[in-house]
């Protein structure tokens, strides 16, 4: 059996140095595009859906703040596919006041693009 030789010498520097910026690339999000949140589009997603008119960031208005929204699904399985859906089916929602209406559909450009949907549900379930 041939025994194959690398390119480049493994030494201590690359034999552990690159693994630990790895890691620490990946437990900050920054490698992954799983874990990437776009705060800006999210928030030009949010204004021009008129998302603040009904939900203030850390003050409830006629609709729960994105605080409150945050704190409620905070480690909850799901809460992104839950969020999504409710985002997406214009159901019937209550506010402050007792009454009642459809949610308003998030829309994007392109057309229901789920990307875009996704960061705006991110950027929500990270407010603080």
């Amino acid at each position: 059996m041939a025994r194959l030789t690398p390119v480049t010498p493994v030494t201590p520097v690359t034999r552990y140095a690159v693994p630990a910026a790895l890691a620490a690339l990946l437990s900050a999000g920054v490698a992954s595009p799983a874990f990437a949140l776009d705060v800006d589009a999210a928030k030009s997603l949010a204004q021009s859906n008129n998302c603040t008119q009904c939900h203030g960031i850390k003050k409830d208005k006629d609709a729960p703040a994105f605080l409150k929204i945050a704190e409620k699904y905070k480690g909850k399985a799901g809460a992104e596919d839950e969020l999504l859906k409710h985002v997406t089916s214009g159901k019937k929602v209550k506010l402050a006041d007792g009454s009642q209406e459809d949610h308003k559909i998030v829309k994007t450009i392109p057309a229901n693009d789920q990307a875009q949907m996704r960061n705006l549900i991110k950027w929500i379930l990270a407010t603080q």
